[in-house]
Parts: C-alpha cells; sequence; structure tokens
C-alpha cells in the first residue's frame, strides 16, 4: 500500500464527518479521549465546544442535529464519561436524531489483561458499559486490534444516518494514530436522511425500488391510498416529526398543496410544515386538543398520517414523491379537490376564532398570565427564529402559537427530560451559526428547569452566541408562606403544596454577570418584568429585537397559573397514574 495513501484512523474518522456537514464537536475531554481531541483541535474546519459536563453536551448535540438536519457528534471519555452523558443519548433515541456517541477507550492492551483501572468497576470488565450503550442506541461498534477499523466506522455512521438514531462508537487510545487506507473515503456514505435519493441508472436498485412498475409491493399501497383518497369526503393529514427527521418536509408540502388537503400536526411535528399556510389547520393532540380542532380531526375520512413516531417508515422517501403524484392525478379526476378547505378556500373558523380571541386577551391586569403570555410571544417570533422550548409549561403554552414561515419550533416532547432545553439551545445556536440567515436563537424555560443544566449558560458564553433567555418564574410572591421555585408541571401532575417540587430560590439577575465575568467582553443584559405591560413594552423594542447580545429576560408569573393545555393534561397524566 503506497505511503500516501495512509493516514490516521482519527484522520479517517474526523474526515468522514466533515464530509457529513458536521463543523462543530460537543463532548468533555477526559484521560482516554485526550489524544484523540487533538486531530479536531488541529484541524481548521472542526471546532470543540467543550461543555460543562457530559449530560449538557449530550443535549447540545441532540439541538445540533435537529437544526442540521444531519449527523451530530459528541465524544466522552470511558466510563464516568459515557454514563454521564446517557439520558441526553437515550432521549435522542426516542426522538430519532442521528447522534454518533464517540467514546475513548483505554488501550486494547489494557483490556485484554483485564487490568484494574479508573473509571472502571474494578471488575476487570471493559464491556459492561458499551452493553449498557446497546439498549439505548441502534448499533454498537467497538474497534480492537486487528478489526477491520474503517469498514466499522462507516458501518457504525451508516446506521445512524438511514435510521436516524444514535450509535456507539468505542475508540481505544492505541488505535488513535494506527495508519489505514483513505480509499474508503472515497465511497460516499448512505446520503443524511434530509437529503433526496441519490441519482441511479434505470438499472440500478433504487430505481428499481422506486418503479411501480417493477415493485409491486409499492405499487400496493400508492394505489390502495389513492383509491381510498377517491371514495373519500373530508380528508386530511397529520404531520409527525419523523417526517421531519427523514426530510419528508418539502415533499409532504407539495403533497398537502396539490392533493388540496387539510393538514393538521402533532406536537411532536410542530413547524415541520408551514403554519401560515392556508391549508393548515392547527395542532391535533387528541382530547387535549382545541375543541373545533379535534372535531374537523376526528370526522375525518381519509387521514394521512405522515411519519408518525411508532410507523415503519423505512419507504416514507419513496412513497412521497410517488404519492404526490398519484394523489395529484386523482384531483384532476374528479375535476379538483373536493375539499372544502383546499387551497385556503374555506378555513376552520371555530379554530381561528379561538385563536384570534387568545390575541385578544387584554394587557390591562397586573400579573402576567399564560393565556396572554403565549399569544403575545406569537406576535414576537419572527422568520427564521429558532424557539428552544423546555418539556412543562412551555411546552404546552406554544402548542396553539402559530410559528412563522421559516421560524421552527425545536422541543423534545416524547422524552421530556426536565433541563434539555438549555443544553439544547447551545447546539441549535452553533448550528444556527453555520447558517447563511442564522436568525434568531430563542430559549423559553422556567425556573426549575433552568437550575437542571444551567451549567451550559456559561458555554453558551463561551462560544460567543448571543440567544435569548426567556426564564418563567412563578415564584407567586409568597416566599413567607412557601418559599422556593417550584417545578409546576409536576404540582399540576400531583402535590401542588408539597415541598418536593420546591427548589433552591437563585438571582437569576446575576446569572449572565457571574458566567459572563470580569474579563469577557461578551456584551450581555438582564431584565425583570412583573407587568404585561412591561413585557409587551420590551418585546416592542427595536434594540431589544436585535440579537447583538446575550440576554436573559425574567417573566414573573402567578404560582400556580399554566396554560390551559397542561392543566388538562396534568388532569389526564394523573388519573392514569391512579389507576390499579
Amino acid at each position: 500500500m503506497p505511503v500516501s495513501n495512509q493516514i490516521t484512523l482519527s484522520q479517517y474518522i474526523t474526515t468522514r464527518w466533515k464530509q457529513l456537514g458536521v463543523k462543530h464537536v460537543f463532548g468533555v475531554p477526559g484521560d482516554f479521549n485526550l489524544e484523540f481531541l487533538d486531530y479536531i483541535e488541529n484541524d481548521p474546519d472542526l471546532n470543540w465546544v467543550g461543555d460543562a459536563n457530559e449530560l449538557g453536551a449530550a443535549y447540545a448535540v441532540d439541538g445540533y442535529a435537529r437544526v442540521k438536519h444531519g449527523l451530530g457528534v459528541l465524544v466522552t471519555t470511558f466510563g464516568v464519561g459515557e454514563l454521564s452523558a446517557l439520558n441526553g443519548v437515550a432521549g435522542s433515541m426516542a426522538e430519532r436524531l442521528p447522534i454518533l456517541h464517540l467514546v475513548g477507550l483505554p488501550s486494547t492492551k489494557l483490556q485484554s489483561s483485564h487490568a484494574l483501572l479508573h473509571h472502571t468497576l474494578g471488575n476487570g470488565s471493559f464491556d459492561t458499559f458499551s452493553a449498557m450503550n446497546s439498549h439505548l442506541v441502534a448499533t454498537v461498534g467497538v474497534l480492537k486490534q486487528g478489526s477491520r477499523w474503517t469498514e466499522e466506522v462507516d458501518r457504525v455512521l451508516g446506521v445512524a444516518l438511514t435510521e436516524c438514531k444514535p450509535v456507539y462508537l468505542g475508540l481505544p487510545t492505541d488505535l488513535f494514530h494506527v495508519k489505514v487506507s483513505s480509499d474508503g473515503l472515497k465511497t460516499p456514505l448512505p446520503y443524511p436522511h434530509s437529503a433526496p435519493p441519490l441519482p441511479a441508472s434505470k438499472s440500478s436498485p433504487v430505481e428499481r425500488e422506486n418503479n411501480l412498475e417493477t415493485n409491486p409491493i409499492l405499487s400496493r399501497v400508492i394505489n390502495d391510498i389513492t383509491e381510498r383518497f377517491k371514495r373519500a369526503k373530508k380528508p386530511i393529514a397529520i404531520i409527525d416529526i419523523c417526517a421531519d427527521r427523514f426530510g419528508c418536509g418539502p415533499g409532504l408540502r407539495e403533497l398537502v398543496e396539490k392533493s388540496g388537503i387539510r393538514f393538521f400536526e402533532t406536537p411532536m411535528g410542530k413547524s415541520v410544515l408551514d403554519e401560515q399556510h392556508p391549508q393548515f389547520g392547527g395542532v391535533y393532540i387528541g382530547r387535549n386538543s382545541l375543541p373545533a380542532i379535534r372535531k374537523e380531526v376526528e370526522s375525518a375520512d381519509w387521514v394521512l398520517m405522515c411519519g408518525k413516531l411508532e410507523s415503519d417508515f423505512n419507504d416514507i422517501r419513496s412513497v412521497v414523491p410517488l404519492l404526490t403524484k398519484a394523489l395529484e392525478a386523482a384531483v384532476k379526476d374528479m375535476g379538483g379537490p373536493k375539499s372544502e378547505h383546499a387551497n385556503g378556500q374555506k378555513v376552520i373558523k371555530e379554530g381561528e376564532k379561538q385563536r384570534e380571541d387568545a390575541k385578544a386577551v387584554p394587557d390591562t391586569g397586573k400579573e402576567i398570565i399564560h393565556k396572554w403570555l403565549w399569544p403575545r410571544f406569537g406576535k414576537f417570533f419572527m422568520p427564521h427564529d429558532l424557539i428552544v422550548v423546555e418539556t412543562g409549561t412551555s411546552s404546552f403554552g406554544i402548542v396553539n402559537v402559530p410559528i412563522p414561515t421559516t421560524a421552527s419550533c425545536i422541543v423534545q416532547t416524547l422524552w421530556g427530560s426536565i433541563g434539555w432545553a438549555t443544553g439544547a439551545v447551545l447546539g441549535v445556536g452553533l448550528a444556527a451559526s453555520e447558517r447563511k440567515n442564522p436568525g434568531r436563537t430563542i430559549l423559553i424555560t422556567g425556573e426549575g428547569s433552568l437550575q437542571m443544566s444551567i451549567q451550559e449558560v456559561g458555554t453558551l458564553v463561551k462560544m460567543g452566541l448571543k440567544p435569548y433567555l426567556f426564564v418563567i418564574n412563578n415564584d407567586g410572591w409568597v416566599p413567607l408562606f412557601h418559599p422556593g421555585y417550584v417545578y409546576e408541571i409536576e404540582r399540576q401532575i400531583h402535590g401542588v403544596k408539597a415541598k418536593y417540587n420546591d427548589i433552591q430560590m437563585v438571582d437569576h439577575q446575576l446569572l449572565l454577570p457571574f458566567f459572563v465575568g470580569r474579563k469577557s467582553n461578551l456584551p450581555h443584559a438582564s431584565y425583570e418584568v412583573h407587568t404585561p405591560q412591561e413585557l409587551d413594552a420590551l418585546l416592542k423594542d427595536p434594540e431589544f429585537n436585535k440579537p447583538d447580545r446575550i440576554r436573559l429576560i425574567e417573566v414573573f408569573m402567578p404560582r400556580g397559573d399554566a396554560p390551559e393545555s397542561l392543566l388538562t393534561q396534568a388532569k389526564l397524566t394523573a388519573m392514569a397514574n391512579a389507576q390499579v
């Protein structure tokens, strides 16, 4: 093998990352990954983020992958590091995000001799932690002496990209610098889930699979859906999150427009399609939906579920363009769309009225309440904004707020790990910085959630990011009787006055000065607002709307106040928990 064809295994791995569009790498240094980190630090095209802890890093890479619509990379050390990241990795698994978790391992020699090492359980076992990870990722690859290293690297990355799930790659210290052939880099990996299928010749397997004449199963699926559509009187589509994960958003927009059907979203699928589109009907959450939305969805006689999480969506990228053509032809044969909602000809009057009524809530009160807050946030949002909302009051409050065209609502609905959003906003902001039009990065979280991952505010400062950090403080003005901040979502489910739902009070106005420190020149500003008038004036301020500094806005609200959808869900959850 010619010497010029040789590179180190670490260079092979980092080159693959760059081929896949990775520019920021998240993680925490540890003694079993330090020499590998040299390859990142010395690469002009890669940026090492360096998080406060591994959990925050896992949250951040989750946010990064969501905005990039592609691979995110997390690097930790063996044992203590990888286990600290597991909760975040599990969230990415639950919500289908392509994350590579690279773990620096002790050398193959130390492993084979069952050496007694730190970061182990002291039992000579070195596969315990990779086995634990195997339950939370799509595949595990542990490189060993004599293995086909580059093929294994490519296999693991390929699984992440095609299945949109986290994967685990264990890299021992004595393999960081081994020489491998660079030839494998000439073969593209499976296309990222956001990209269209690669061009194929007529004789290729890809085209044969997508050809209705040569694929009878696909042909039967398309024909069956189309025939049911022709017989339907009230057809609708429901867009779920995996439509976004597998890059089908643009294709589904074309499908609903050419078929003329009304579309709805699930909470996880929020903002996958344009919520300002005339055919958008709202967010459907079963019994917790706005009444008019629930009525229309549940009275439909033809429902196209697009990217539903628990469904088999291996063929979604093949089905969507073919189904679009079939439904477009069916509409022409029928003389035009039969749906009364096609192309915005008739909107859902009751649902639109409910949203307009919410916007009209007066701001003359003395306290900021959720019924007023979320419609007001809706007016603050702009195109290209990246809006990260925390599990709890924020995720419920934003459900019925229409998101501007080209803006995105980013929320961890299924896994629901409190504290995720503060870590995720770091990855979201860095992914945004790689865009031509980064827009504004906005975090909306609660004071309890913030304390879960507050260290990553320091990483935001270190990376020079300038997001808006809205912190909802529902202390409730009664510190003498019931001191401490609270987990409002938990109180609504159970334990309204229980002390276990309280947390220690902190002074949020000192947060940015604390993390920015005396030696940093990063512009920053902190605000506290107590009335609707104060918040309204702040959100209208032209200078405030310029994302030229990191801002923390503490929004004071009364205890016990919560979005109506959270109150309903809390009752449903409490009932479910009480069942024997």
